[in-house]
C-alpha cells in the first residue's frame, strides 16, 4: 500500500487515540489509564533473545504512538524482549522502566491504585500473561493472542470497585 495511506490511517488512529483518552479520563478513580501491550517480535536463538530489527521498528512505532499519550511509568517482566520494547518510549519521555514481579501479578494490580494514583502506566508483557492481566482487572474472557500476533495494544481506564473500561487496538 500507498505510504501516505500508512501515515494517514495512523495520524488518524493516533487522533482517535487521544481524544478517546481525554474523553475517559473523568471515568478513573485510580490511574487515568493503563496501558498492556505484547513484546514486539523477537529473535528465535536463545533464551532471552532480542527483538529482531522488525520488532526494534514496532517498538519505535509504539513510543510514536504512545509518547503523547502521557504516560508516565513504565513497566516491563524483566525479560530482554519486554525491556527492548519498553526502551524507545522511556527515552523519549525519560522515564526509567521499572520491573514488575512475574509471579505476583494479582499483587502488582493490587497496588497500582496507590503507588501510581492518577498515573497512566505502561505495562510490556508476554502473549501468555496478556489474559491474565486483563482478568484480573474484570475483563470476563479469555483473550488469546496467537504466536505471530504481535500489534495489540490493550488500553484499561479503571472504574474504582466496578469493572474496568477496555479499549483493543492494534498499531
Amino acid at each position: 500500500m500507498d505510504h501516505r495511506f500508512w501515515m494517514f490511517s495512523f495520524q488518524l488512529i493516533s487522533t482517535w487515540f487521544s481524544l478517546f483518552l481525554i474523553a475517559s479520563v473523568h471515568l478513573a478513580e485510580a490511574q487515568q489509564a493503563i496501558f498492556l501491550v505484547r513484546h514486539a517480535e523477537q529473535s528465535l536463538e536463545g533464551e532471552d533473545p532480542p527483538l529482531t530489527e522488525v520488532g526494534q521498528r514496532r517498538a519505535m512505532a509504539l513510543a510514536t504512538l504512545l509518547k503523547e499519550a502521557g504516560i508516565n511509568a513504565i513497566y516491563e517482566s524483566g525479560i530482554r524482549r519486554t525491556r527492548e520494547t519498553a526502551e524507545p518510549l522511556a527515552r523519549a519521555l525519560n522515564i526509567q522502566i521499572q520491573t514488575y514481579p512475574r509471579q505476583d501479578i494479582i499483587g502488582f494490580i493490587s497496588r497500582l491504585p496507590t503507588q501510581h494514583a492518577q498515573d497512566r502506566v505502561l505495562i510490556v508483557s508476554q502473549s501468555l500473561r496478556i489474559s491474565r492481566w486483563l482478568k484480573a482487572w474484570g475483563h470476563p474472557a479469555d483473550i488469546t493472542i496467537a504466536p505471530t500476533d504481535y500489534d495489540n495494544l490493550f488500553v484499561i481506564i479503571p472504574k474504582g470497585d466496578a469493572s474496568s473500561l477496555l479499549l483493543r487496538l492494534r498499531f
